[in-house]
Protein backbone atom coordinates (compact mmCIF):
# COMPACT_ATOMS: atom_id res chain seq x y z
CA UNK A 1 0.00 0.00 0.00
CA UNK A 2 1.29 3.34 -0.90
CA UNK A 3 0.75 6.73 0.65
CA UNK A 4 -1.71 7.86 -1.97
CA UNK A 5 -4.15 5.09 -1.10
CA UNK A 6 -3.81 5.84 2.62
CA UNK A 7 -4.47 9.53 2.03
CA UNK A 8 -7.47 8.75 -0.18
CA UNK A 9 -8.88 6.42 2.51
CA UNK A 10 -8.33 9.06 5.22
CA UNK A 11 -9.93 11.74 3.05
CA UNK A 12 -12.89 9.46 2.31
CA UNK A 13 -13.31 8.70 6.03
CA UNK A 14 -13.11 12.44 6.84
CA UNK A 15 -15.71 13.26 4.18
CA UNK A 16 -18.07 10.54 5.48
CA UNK A 17 -17.68 11.79 9.09
CA UNK A 18 -18.20 15.40 7.93
CA UNK A 19 -21.32 14.40 5.95
CA UNK A 20 -22.73 12.55 8.98
CA UNK A 21 -22.02 15.53 11.28
CA UNK A 22 -23.53 17.91 8.75
CA UNK A 23 -26.62 15.68 8.42
CA UNK A 24 -26.97 15.60 12.24
CA UNK A 25 -26.68 19.40 12.45
CA UNK A 26 -29.17 19.89 9.62
CA UNK A 27 -31.65 17.53 11.31
CA UNK A 28 -31.34 19.50 14.56
CA UNK A 29 -31.77 22.81 12.70
CA UNK A 30 -34.78 21.36 10.89
CA UNK A 31 -36.31 20.34 14.24
CA UNK A 32 -35.64 23.82 15.60
CA UNK A 33 -37.27 25.40 12.56
CA UNK A 34 -40.24 23.04 13.02
CA UNK A 35 -40.65 24.16 16.64
CA UNK A 36 -40.29 27.81 15.58
CA UNK A 37 -42.96 27.24 12.93
CA UNK A 38 -45.32 25.74 15.54
CA UNK A 39 -44.59 28.64 17.91
CA UNK A 40 -45.30 31.18 15.17
CA UNK A 41 -48.60 29.46 14.32
CA UNK A 42 -49.65 29.52 17.98
CA UNK A 43 -48.55 33.14 18.24
CA UNK A 44 -50.57 33.97 15.15
CA UNK A 45 -53.62 32.17 16.56
CA UNK A 46 -53.40 33.90 19.95
CA UNK A 47 -51.92 37.33 19.30
CA UNK A 48 -53.93 38.36 16.25
CA UNK A 49 -57.31 37.93 18.02
CA UNK A 50 -55.85 39.65 21.07
CA UNK A 51 -54.76 42.59 18.93
CA UNK A 52 -58.20 42.70 17.33
CA UNK A 53 -59.81 42.83 20.77
CA UNK A 54 -57.35 45.53 21.79
CA UNK A 55 -58.30 47.55 18.70
CA UNK A 56 -62.00 47.24 19.56
CA UNK A 57 -61.27 48.29 23.14
CA UNK A 58 -59.26 51.28 21.99
CA UNK A 59 -62.08 52.29 19.64
CA UNK A 60 -64.55 52.14 22.54
CA UNK A 61 -62.20 54.16 24.76
CA UNK A 62 -61.83 56.79 22.05
CA UNK A 63 -65.62 56.89 21.66
CA UNK A 64 -66.06 57.39 25.41
CA UNK A 65 -63.38 60.09 25.42
CA UNK A 66 -65.21 61.88 22.63
CA UNK A 67 -68.42 61.74 24.66
CA UNK A 68 -66.57 63.03 27.71
CA UNK A 69 -65.14 65.85 25.62
CA UNK A 70 -68.65 66.76 24.46
CA UNK A 71 -69.91 66.69 28.05
CA UNK A 72 -67.04 68.91 29.18
CA UNK A 73 -67.84 71.37 26.39
CA UNK A 74 -71.48 71.40 27.46
CA UNK A 75 -70.43 71.87 31.08
CA UNK A 76 -68.27 74.85 30.12
CA UNK A 77 -71.20 76.35 28.20
CA UNK A 78 -73.53 75.84 31.18
CA UNK A 79 -70.95 77.37 33.52
CA UNK A 80 -70.63 80.41 31.26
CA UNK A 81 -74.40 80.80 31.15
CA UNK A 82 -74.68 80.50 34.94
CA UNK A 83 -71.96 83.11 35.34
CA UNK A 84 -73.74 85.46 32.93
CA UNK A 85 -77.05 84.91 34.70
CA UNK A 86 -75.42 85.49 38.08
CA UNK A 87 -73.97 88.78 36.91
CA UNK A 88 -77.33 89.85 35.51
CA UNK A 89 -79.14 88.95 38.74
CA UNK A 90 -76.44 90.67 40.77
CA UNK A 91 -76.85 93.86 38.77
CA UNK A 92 -80.64 93.60 38.89
CA UNK A 93 -80.63 93.16 42.66
CA UNK A 94 -77.76 95.40 43.76
CA UNK A 95 -78.77 98.48 41.78
CA UNK A 96 -82.25 98.76 43.37
CA UNK A 97 -80.82 97.85 46.78
CA UNK A 98 -78.24 100.64 46.46
CA UNK A 99 -80.99 103.06 45.44
CA UNK A 100 -83.21 101.97 48.34
CA UNK A 101 -80.26 102.24 50.73
CA UNK A 102 -79.47 105.70 49.44
CA UNK A 103 -83.11 106.70 49.66
CA UNK A 104 -83.46 105.35 53.20
CA UNK A 105 -80.26 107.14 54.21
CA UNK A 106 -81.62 110.35 52.75
CA UNK A 107 -84.96 109.89 54.52
CA UNK A 108 -83.15 109.14 57.80
CA UNK A 109 -81.02 112.27 57.43
CA UNK A 110 -84.10 114.34 56.56
CA UNK A 111 -86.01 113.02 59.56
CA UNK A 112 -82.97 113.60 61.76
CA UNK A 113 -82.66 117.14 60.46
CA UNK A 114 -86.36 117.80 60.98
CA UNK A 115 -86.26 116.28 64.42
CA UNK A 116 -83.23 118.28 65.47
CA UNK A 117 -84.81 121.44 63.96
CA UNK A 118 -87.96 120.93 66.02
CA UNK A 119 -85.90 120.53 69.20
CA UNK A 120 -84.08 123.76 68.59
CA UNK A 121 -87.40 125.63 68.14
CA UNK A 122 -89.17 124.01 70.92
Amino acid sequence: MDWTAILEAALSFFLVVTALALAYVLLKVGGTFGRINIFLKQLDEEVIPLLSKLQVTMDEVNSQLAKTDDMMGTLVDVTDRVETTTRAVQLAVTTPVKKVAGFSTGVSEAIASLWSGQRERG
